[in-house]
């Protein structure tokens, strides 16, 4: 005869139920809702009867050239935001985490995470107020005798605000990696011979590469979701791909055509993201080592 034991309460599990609450809630469902409002003919929040099934929206999305050509330039423009934030982010990660003494740099990380204690908006308003004509930047430059125009209403003045508001996030990423890097590693290549170039690509970037992708996924996927910066400093073209998602739930009204593109947006970012991850992984086995 069987006998069946009861097994242990696990509380563990008790603990992690409002995390799985929460991720359902606010994660799962509302993508599955993206997925099914695309499907609908109606707005069902603007009073109007219960929607029908319809493909509309995506034939709609699929032979719209405007959709195309903000979401090409939307990928351009966080390409371009992401590669400025690693090229300003290495050398300002490497210098908190390593030469910095380590009873300063709670004070330089919180000089980088002090924007976080602004509001977003304040933070592009404050970035418009410099770089407008007759701002602070271009008065010091004719003061000095450099005359510089405007980038307020161009599209350089969207990847100059996007840089400045992410950068942060890629310098906290890349200091989180830096820091666990031990300085006897960097030590020992340097005094068998190899350059500072050498010891860089083959140790530092190496074992820095999860902090990067980390960084590149907390700057590239937002900067080409985003629709209030191009909206108030990019001027009339500085339309992006976000820009045309928030018209048509927050303007037009038109929820399926809306979540219709914004499915195809996360679609496409995460394939981009899993071509990242697969290239990063294979560099740092070319390299050496494995990726966790």
């Amino acid at each position: 005869m069987k006998t069946h034991t009861k097994k242990p309460f696990n509380p563990v599990a008790l603990w992690t139920s409002p995390s799985i609450v929460m991720l359902l809630c606010l994660t799962i469902v509302p993508l599955l809702m993206l997925l099914v409002f695309s499907f609908m003919d109606r707005n069902i929040f603007a009073g109007q009867p219960w929607p029908g099934w319809t493909l509309d929206n995506i034939i709609r999305m699929v032979g719209s050239d405007t959709f195309w050509r903000l979401l090409g330039k939307s990928l351009l423009t966080a390409a371009e935001v992401t590669l400025l934030c690693i090229v300003a982010a290495y050398p300002a990660a490497w210098a908190i985490a390593k030469v910095v003494k380590p009873q300063n740099r709670s004070i330089f990380m919180m000089v980088v995470i002090l924007p976080f204690f602004t509001s977003q908006l304040l933070l592009i308003y404050a970035m418009m107020n410099l770089i407008q004509s007759g701002g602070l930047l271009l008065t010091m430059l004719e003061a000095i005798g450099i005359q510089g125009e405007t980038w307020l209403y161009t599209n350089k003045a969207t990847i100059l605000v996007l840089t400045y508001e992410y950068l942060p996030y890629m310098i906290l990423c890349l200091y989180s990696s830096l820091e666990g890097i031990e300085d006897n590693l960097i030590y020992a290549s340097l005094i068998l011979g190899a350059s500072k170039g050498k010891t860089f690509t083959n140790i530092v970037f190496p074992m820095s590469l999860p902090g990067l992708l980390s960084g590149i996924l907390l700057v590239f996927v937002p900067v080409a979701g985003s629709f209030m910066e191009p909206g108030l400093v990019g001027g009339a073209n500085g339309a992006m791909v976000g820009s045309m998602i928030d018209t048509q739930y927050s303007g037009s009204l038109n929820m399926g055509y809306g979540a219709a593109l914004s499915c195809t947006l996360l679609i496409v970012l995460s394939v981009i993201m899993g071509l990242t991850r697969l290239a990063a992984a294979r560099a740092e086995k070319t390299i050496g080592g494995d990726m966790e």
